[in-house]
Formats: structure tokens, C-alpha cells, sequence
């Protein structure tokens, strides 16, 4: 691309600012996608559907791991502007689906027990540690839990 490091650091002097960035960078485009996605009209399942699709998306592209999943290994050493972001990440995730779950089972599209809220971290966690072992098993094993959360939201196709 053309880019030096010295140009980098002049944005980023730190390499805990370029992090930061990047997950910044990464809740702005979720609430982008969002965004469209609820402006289309979608259902519940179809919101959701479209999360399940963009990891299998990512995965294909070599993207094994996504953006929170990435610095969640050594969180408490991470300095304190990475963690903030991670944490407004991983919390705009789960406001998101905790949203989506809530209208599904309103809307009689998923059929679970306990709250929206628990079940959007199931579903997060899920998803999250399905790409990291997909990434040694392959993307066979991201197809398979994806179909298992379905499962257990109840999701009827």
C-alpha cells in the first residue's frame, strides 16, 4: 500500500492507539451495518442471519478471528483505552442482539426460555469461540455451530 511506518506513527505513536482505532473503528462500522439492517425491514431471523453470514464472511476471507475475539486472550494487560474499546464493542453487540432476540420472540420467530439478555451472550460467545476453533477444524465447524445456536434460539427454517 505504500505506507511507511514512520507514517503510521504519526497517527498512531502507540501501538495501543492503532488498536484502539481499529475497535473504534469496528463499532462504528456494526453500527453502520445495523443501521442498514434495520432500515431494510428485516426480521428478527434475518438480522441475525445476517451476523451469522458476515463471521462466515470474515472466516472466508482468512478473518479467523473477529476484531473483540482478538485482544480477549491477555484483556487485563491490556492498556486501558484497548480494553474501553473492546468492552463498547462487545457491549454494542450485546445490546444489539439482546434487541433482535427480544422482537424474535415477540414475534414468535425463536422460542427459548430465560433472558434476551443471557442468551445474546450464549449467542456471542458461541459465535466467537466457534471462529477460533474453525480456525483450526475448518469452516465446516463455523457452519455446524451457527446451525446449533439456531437450535437453541428455536429458530424453525
Amino acid at each position: 500500500m505504500g505506507i511507511k511506518n514512520a507514517a503510521i506513527h504519526n497517527y498512531y505513536p502507540k501501538k495501543e492507539d492503532l488498536v484502539a482505532a481499529l475497535l473504534e473503528d469496528s463499532r462504528k462500522n456494526l453500527a453502520a451495518n445495523i443501521a442498514q439492517i434495520v432500515d431494510s425491514g428485516g426480521s428478527a431471523r434475518d438480522q441475525l442471519q445476517y451476523y451469522f453470514d458476515y463471521a462466515l464472511k470474515e472466516f472466508d476471507e482468512g478473518k479467523r478471528i473477529c476484531p473483540p475475539g482478538s485482544v480477549i486472550l491477555d484483556f487485563e494487560e491490556l492498556p486501558e483505552k484497548v480494553k474501553k474499546q473492546n468492552l463498547l464493542l462487545m457491549d454494542d453487540i450485546l445490546t444489539w442482539i439482546s434487541r433482535v432476540l427480544k422482537v424474535g420472540l415477540e414475534q414468535g420467530e425463536f422460542n427459548f426460555s430465560g433472558s434476551t439478555e443471557a442468551r445474546a451472550e450464549l449467542v456471542a460467545e458461541a459465535l466467537m469461540g466457534a471462529r477460533q476453533f474453525s480456525s483450526i477444524r475448518g469452516r465446516k465447524t463455523l457452519v455446524r455451530s451457527i446451525s446449533l445456536i439456531k437450535s437453541d434460539l428455536g429458530w424453525k427454517d
